[in-house]
């Protein structure tokens, strides 16, 4: 069986009411720290999408546009919100994961990257040592 729901708090984070605008905030933070230009950002995220053929948009349209872009990291614009794809594609051309781990803090988890990654690798296995070694004492006491 899954894990029990996690109880949100109405006053801090994300709620499931305002998912949609603290995704698209953080979307526009992440495209704000990277320093480029709209149409810079756009054709990184094109050229990816491109690349790996993936369809950003719904429809006939085969790229995104600008005016799509402003829509997307605009969080006061509910409505138009980009496909499962096209925020894997957003996050790879940014190199963040930012807009992702919004959604997965709602939820009660956290990403990890980098240095966190092999840390938390490193821990597993020292605990898993220590077990061992401690099955490995109670066979040899009972030799």
């Amino acid at each position: 069986m899954g894990k029990t729901p996690v109880q949100q708090s109405l006053f801090g984070g994300a709620s499931f009411n305002t998912i949609v605008r603290d995704v698209k905030t953080a979307m526009a933070e992440v495209f704000q720290d990277s320093g480029l230009s709209p149409e810079s950002a756009v054709e990184r995220i094109n050229d990816l999408a491109f690349r790996y053929g993936v369809a950003l948009l719904k429809g006939n349209g085969s790229k995104l546009s600008t005016d799509t872009f402003y829509k997307w990291t605009n969080p006061q614009d509910t409505t138009r919100v980009p496909s499962m794809k096209a925020m894997a594609v957003f996050c790879a051309a940014f190199g963040s994961q930012r807009p992702l781990a919004v959604m997965v803090e709602m939820l009660g988890g956290q990403l990890i990257e980098g240095r966190d990654v092999q840390l938390l690798q490193w821990a597993k296995e020292y605990h898993r040592a220590r077990e061992s070694k401690k099955r490995m004492k109670k066979i040899e006491e009972a030799l």
